[in-house]
């Protein structure tokens, strides 16, 4: 009678130490699942961060090129074309508008209505733009380094 009571215990005692062993394993697995899923989360952040930062940066090269096309057309007098350049880089810098943060929100806006007079001085023919367009390319240049 002793022995199957003996038995008993040593059988729980190993199934409790087992139990507590197997979910010690499964508690250590849940925790290496949230630290990879934070990890993930950090990394993606940064990545949509840069990707905005590149995204940026396209669009104020691409700024810069229109710019410099507008500026030959108006020194060449090709007015019609310089004003289409002109247009084509305020929606460049509409789309850097949406994508850049605060404080280069309010520099791009201002480049903005800078190229607007820029426009209505097109408009005029007059020749005079095309300093005021190398001062924005050189701003545009600054501020995508």
């Amino acid at each position: 009678m002793l022995k199957p009571i003996i038995f008993l215990f040593l059988l729980l005692g190993s199934f409790g130490s087992g139990y507590y062993l197997g979910s010690a394993g499964t508690q250590e697995i849940k925790k290496k699942y949230l630290t990879l899923q934070n990890e993930m989360r950090v990394k993606s952040r940064e990545v949509n961060a840069e990707i905005t930062s590149i995204r940026l940066r396209l669009n104020m090269i691409e700024t810069r090129r229109l710019l410099g096309s507008a500026r030959s057309n108006v020194q060449d007098k090709n007015f019609g074309a310089a004003e289409v350049e002109i247009e084509k880089a305020k929606g460049s810098i509409d789309k850097a508008i949406a994508v850049s943060a605060e404080p280069q929100k309010n520099r791009l806006t201002l480049i903005q209505s800078e190229l607007e007079s820029i426009r209505a001085d097109i408009r005029q023919f007059d020749t005079k733009s095309a300093p005021k367009i190398e001062a924005i390319e050189k701003t545009i240049a600054k501020m995508a380094d």
